[in-house]
């Protein structure tokens, strides 16, 4: 049973943006029928967006894979997307979401993708912030990201949040690791300045 009919979908997350270059984008969770502009925004990811996301080389969405991604309950797994409007049409520009560990449930797993030639417009931070806010108002202690450490924008984006971050670097692993922590008030500079640098094997 597909465990969306249990949750009915969060409309009140929906919001509209304007960019400073007078671009509308609307944010809003990712729903069912969505197959269609995920798959739009996949094919226009660079080999190396789609690595830094998947932390491997994918050349296509498996069915399976694609239907992890759009059919989501939205407590335990939720995205919020940002789309916009191309030639007339909907177009996805970029997603964030978490997950949260089965093991742990105050825990969650966060990701960002955007368009590469959206990035650079603060889409990502955008996604990121209100993701995280969401997540923190479900309990949600702590979020980490697996990172690959040439990922540098990502990196800064991460650090940027405004909350107390810890960034492991692995000698051994494809991905370092970043985690951070929800549990405290958020700085109101959101500088990043509270991160900590740790090595691991």
């Amino acid at each position: 049973m597909d465990s969306t009919e249990f949750f009915p979908y969060p409309a009140q997350y929906k919001q509209r943006v304007t960019l400073a270059s007078g671009q509308p984008v609307l944010f809003r969770p990712i729903h069912p029928a969505d197959g269609p502009l995920i798959l739009d925004l996949f094919s226009r990811l660079s080999r190396e967006s789609v690595f830094y996301r998947f932390l491997t080389h994918l050349k296509r969405l498996q069915p399976a894979r694609l239907r992890h991604l759009v059919r989501i309950d939205y407590r335990s797994h939720f995205c919020l997307a940002a789309v916009t409007l191309e030639e007339g049409r909907e177009a996805m520009v970029g997603t964030s979401r978490f997950m949260v560990a089965a093991a742990r449930p105050d825990r969650a797993e966060l990701t960002v993708t955007v368009r590469d030639d959206w990035q650079g417009r603060g889409i990502g931070k955008m996604l990121a912030s209100r993701v995280v806010e969401i997540a923190r108002s479900r309990g949600i202690a702590a979020v980490e990201i697996l990172i690959d450490p040439r990922n540098e924008r990502m990196i800064h984006l991460f650090s940027r949040l405004g909350y107390p971050a810890r960034y492991e670097s692995s000698l051994l692993d494809v991905c370092d690791r970043m985690e951070i922590d929800l549990t405290g008030e958020k700085s109101a500079s959101e500088s990043g300045a509270d991160i900590s640098e740790t090595f691991r094997l």
